[in-house]
């Protein structure tokens, strides 16, 4: 496979697209010729060419709306999957857009381990070291650095903030435990710890005492390096002397939903029409820093586990090791800064942009965005809060606000393409900053200050917001960010390649019926069947990784041997080859003429592309020409002869011409 990875993109695309318009065309083929096709036969040339610009300007519309930025893993994914899509329809990206919804609820133990994991290797301890010596000692946890999008000072019982809390409070002890909310009464009871009001402590999976909590206050006077708002945890024995890092997390952890359904979906909510941000009257600097946040983590989901060891902040970088980024990375241009602040004013405004549609300004509608969120919660089950999420996305793309001043800005748009393309490109940075809630980085930052004493002791002046959070914590940032992107990045491979399955099984069934002998019939069975069960090892961080498995795919049919010269084992196994395919050589000329830009598509009025038949009819003409007249001639070089025991001795054949055929 090639070595740059948006090339190799950009072949799967073409391939897909050559795919597509020779099986489209089969079926055109057969159609006209149960059909007669004299007003089409006698068609002036000038109509042709009036036919063929008509279709130029159809089918390349969108090539010439191509955007200087360059794509991501999964945006490359999506275009390949939108390709992969029949013409006349089936599927769409509400299929996916499921999908992973669906897989951020089975995943979450998953993400779970993956956390836990990352943790333990941003500290840069052994899971097995202990914080034994930090027992009945407090830690002191600054309420700015575990709460990195400011909840904590909105109520749970706020009309838009309860959405990031848990559902309802929890007694001491039930799993899963309501922290978010135990932080937030923390920090409205000044002096009084968990312990004082429970009579308990706070409890891990385990059922276990893990922590004691207090909020306290640190004034200049007292404290004049560290002042200000802080939570006191001091960390309690348990039995068996079970203080490692790792069972402190994984009881901590276990104990609480650290990807909560119900918190995603309003951020998924959020991110799409900035309701929430609008309706709690968040600063622009609030949301500046936020929108900062989530342009780095595109940035992150563009980087690759590549042999190239570079760094590109333009939101693809690919690197071998996440060390190799430095402060740079995470500095914003001039340019994403004017589009920042051009998405403040919008959401300020009242107003959501749809950059897909022409920019297209929509009133933010709040009330339906509560309404669909209110019913999440109240959903039971799994599947019921997945389908309440994507009915609230049809519910927001025929929002009559939105449907109504379509028409009167002479638009017609498909809204809902626009929405679920955004929640598939968007849901691995959403998913990470749902985890990064207050009661996830308080696990993360309470091992910190127990085991690492020297960054610990540091930890306090290093940050208090998330441009300095990604910079302290950027292994961590990095690292954990991948693995999300990896699940999703699986989970639409596996969609992209059952499509791209289907579409080469049908070219290889078309190949299969114009072979001349069983024999190949054989092989392409044997093959095709290696193509369904044979599975490799992907690491879907690695880009080229990915890209490398749908190529193998796309080239299994068109496949061929170059070179100056052949080995004699690939020689002897031509004997299985069937020689020239009908529908291999139009989709290697399909594949030429659309990379000329030429279009391959329907006529305007839905019929047959006449020049696909035109090239179709000369392939056929051509390949029978080959088959019926056709010959090959060959040198046949000096052979060496081995002659019997008490023979004249070893010698050599004269060069010699040898005749064979073709087809």
């Amino acid at each position: 496979m090639g070595l740059d990875l948006t090339n190799d993109y950009n072949k799967a695309k073409t391939k897909i697209n050559a795919y597509q318009t020779v099986v489209e065309n089969k079926k055109n083929d057969a159609q006209q010729k149960k059909q007669k096709a004299k007003t089409s036969l006698d068609k002036k040339k000038s109509d042709v060419i009036k036919q063929l610009n008509e279709l130029d300007q159809k089918s390349n519309k969108f090539k010439n709306q191509v955007k200087n930025e360059l794509k991501n893993q999964l945006e490359q994914l999506l275009d390949l999957f939108k390709q992969t899509l029949p013409p006349t329809g089936g599927g769409s990206l509400s299929t996916i857009s499921g999908f992973f919804l669906q897989a951020a609820e089975n995943t979450k133990e998953q993400v779970k381990s993956l956390l836990v994991e990352e943790i333990i290797s941003t500290i840069g301890c052994s899971e097995e070291q202990s914080y034994e010596d930090k027992l009945n000692q407090p830690i002191y946890i600054k309420v700015s650095q575990i709460d990195l999008f400011k909840r904590l000072k909105y109520s749970p019982e706020d009309d838009d903030a309860k959405f990031y809390y848990e559902n309802q409070s929890t007694t001491p002890g039930a799993i899963p435990s309501s922290t978010n909310r135990v932080l937030y009464e923390r920090l409205q009871n000044l002096g009084q710890s968990y312990q004082t009001q429970f009579g308990s402590s706070y409890k891990g999976a385990s059922g276990q005492d893990l922590f004691d909590i207090e909020y306290v206050q640190f004034y200049p006077a007292v404290n004049p390096t560290n002042f200000g708002d802080y939570l006191k945890v001091t960390l309690k024995p348990q039995l068996n002397n079970a203080t490692s890092v790792s069972d402190f997390l994984t009881d901590y952890y276990g104990s609480i939903d650290v990807l909560q359904f119900d918190v995603l979906s309003a951020e998924i909510m959020n991110m799409l029409t900035g309701a929430l941000d609008y309706s709690l009257k968040l600063s622009g600097d609030e949301m500046r820093e936020q929108k900062k946040f989530e342009l780095i983590l595109k940035r992150i989901m563009g980087v690759c586990t590549d042999p190239r060891k570079k760094i590109d902040v333009g939101g693809t970088a690919k690197l071998s090791d996440e060390d190799n980024i430095d402060d740079s990375f995470f500095e914003v241009s001039n340019q994403e800064l004017r589009s920042i602040e051009n998405d403040i004013n919008n959401t300020l405004a009242g107003v959501v942009e749809f950059e897909d549609c022409g920019n297209l300004l929509l009133p933010i509608n709040v009330l339906g965005t509560r309404q669909i969120l209110d019913e999440v919660i109240t959903k039971k089950g799994e599947s019921g809060k997945v389908d309440r999420v994507q009915q609230g996305i049809d519910e927001l793309a025929n929002d009559p606000n939105w449907k109504n001043l379509l028409p009167k800005l002479g638009l017609d748009l498909n809204l809902k393409s626009a929405l679920d393309t955004n929640l598939i490109t968007q849901l691995p940075k959403t998913v990470f900053k749902t985890i990064l809630s207050p009661k996830v980085m308080l696990g993360l930052l309470v091992m910190v200050k127990a085991i690492s004493s020297q960054f610990g002791s540091l930890l306090d002046s290093q940050f208090d917001d998330l441009e300095n959070f990604m910079k302290t914590f950027r292994k961590f940032t990095v690292g954990f960010m991948r693995k999300i992107m990896a699940i999703y990045v699986k989970e639409l491979f596996d969609i992209v390649k059952k499509n791209v399955k289907q579409l080469v099984e049908k070219i290889l069934n078309d190949i299969v019926k114009e072979a001349k002998n069983k024999q190949l019939q054989m092989y392409s069975s044997i093959v095709y069947a290696l193509l369904v069960l044979g599975q490799t090892f992907i690491d879907y961080r690695n880009c080229k990784s990915v890209i490398d498995e749908i190529l193998k795919l796309l080239n299994l049919a068109l496949s061929n041997i170059g070179g100056n010269g052949l080995p004699l084992f690939a020689l002897a196994g031509s004997k299985l080859l069937g020689g020239i395919s009908d529908t291999r050589a139009f989709a290697n000329a399909v594949e030429g003429i659309q990379s000329a830009g030429l279009p391959t598509g329907d006529a305007p009025d839905g019929g047959p592309n006449l020049m696909n038949m035109a090239f179709m009819a000369m392939i056929k003409g051509q390949n029978k020409e080959q088959a019926e007249n056709g010959k090959t001639e060959v040198f046949i070089p000096p052979l060496t002869v081995i002659v019997p025991p008490f023979g004249a001795g070893p010698g050599i054949t004269k060069p010699s011409k040898g005749f064979g055929k073709s087809y």
